[in-house]
């Protein structure tokens, strides 16, 4: 998961802090930054300057009042029974957890209670679409709309591309893929996302799964399953984005169309293209389909072939459509 979001730990037991940090800090799947204090003047002092999506302070502190700040507020206690209590008065945003178990269990149980208060306060992950007759164009603006929505908030991009060509670019360490991903799901809809870890890779401040390893993958899945596997990722792992480059592999594609939140089509200058996109929205518009093309905002893709290359993802940033797409994120 992307580390967008910032933990602070505070306790006086120096040894138990700093063992905690890096056990956060090591797993790429804890979506959290962490930074230790061990002295209560220094953790005042970096709250009045700096919020924590995440403070971890020890039970003692707590109780005596130290300023708390942030999204969640972790009570470390020294025994089962005084987390409990702290539970029972249910104060908004404050959490109690026995500090001696497993650092895995206790880190659950932190990741649970954040995806809850998320659920809670109606934090879905939005589905962003985006298609286009150039594969080209259409696979540059979907990477522009994930390295925005990656620098934002928590985000995860997928690409449905029938056969892989992203590799080289999103250059994280890959254990599994798509493939996986989909044969985890369709063997348990309700559980597959504790099983799909090792198909997230992270690759700057973006989390991804691969493109499929087999074209029929991704051809030969349901839409309407496909719609349930996009959204089941973003709510149970906690996501605000799900970024979907809809490729050539998708038959029935306003089936997938009709579950997004928003979708982008990447345009270009070409005669057939835009013919083509023309009886696409006619087509829409006669099936009854008029939503969907009511929500398409289609974007000029401007980057040069030459600029396609490895590097291409430092260089979004710096082209006229990113500052096109920063208008419609504001």
């Amino acid at each position: 998961m992307g580390r967008n979001n910032t933990c602070v730990i505070y306790d006086s037991d120096e040894n138990y802090a700093k063992r905690l940090m890096t056990v956060i800090n090591d797993d790429n799947d804890i979506p959290y930054n962490a930074q230790v204090f061990t002295r209560e003047n220094e953790l005042v002092r970096y709250l009045e300057e700096k919020s924590a999506d995440v403070l971890m302070i020890c039970e003692e502190a707590y109780e005596y009042g130290v300023t708390k700040t942030g999204g969640k507020t972790v009570v470390l206690c020294e025994e089962e029974d005084d987390a409990r209590q702290i539970n029972s008065r249910n104060e908004d945003e404050v959490v109690g957890i026995c500090k001696y178990q497993p650092s895995y269990q206790l880190l659950q149980t932190v990741m649970k209670c954040e995806k809850q208060g998320r659920a809670e306060n109606g934090m879905e992950a939005k589905i962003i679409g985006v298609c286009g007759f150039n594969s080209t164009s259409r696979i540059v603006l979907s990477l522009g709309i994930a390295k925005l929505l990656s620098e934002r908030d928590r985000a995860l991009f997928i690409s449905l591309e029938s056969y892989p060509c992203l590799k080289s670019i999103l250059r994280g360490e890959e254990s599994e893929d798509l493939s996986d991903a989909l044969y985890i799901f369709r063997q348990n809809h309700s559980q597959f996302h504790k099983n799909i870890t090792k198909a997230i890779c992270h690759f700057d401040r973006l989390d991804y799964i691969p493109e499929a390893a087999c074209a029929e993958d991704v051809e030969g899945i349901k839409t309407e399953e496909l719609n349930v596997f996009l959204h089941s990722l973003g709510r149970e792992l906690g996501y605000s984005y799900v970024i979907v480059d809809i490729g050539d592999g998708i038959h029935n594609l306003w089936e997938i169309l009709a579950g997004c939140d928003s979708v982008y089509v990447s345009q270009d200058r070409s005669y057939f293209n835009i013919c083509r996109m023309k009886n696409f929205e006619k087509y829409l518009l006669e099936q009854g389909m008029a939503d969907i093309v009511g929500s398409m905002k289609q974007i000029e893709i401007d980057v040069q072939p030459e600029s396609i290359s490895s590097n291409l993802w430092g260089q979004l940033a710096y082209t006229q459509f990113y500052e096109v797409l920063l208008q419609y994120f504001e």
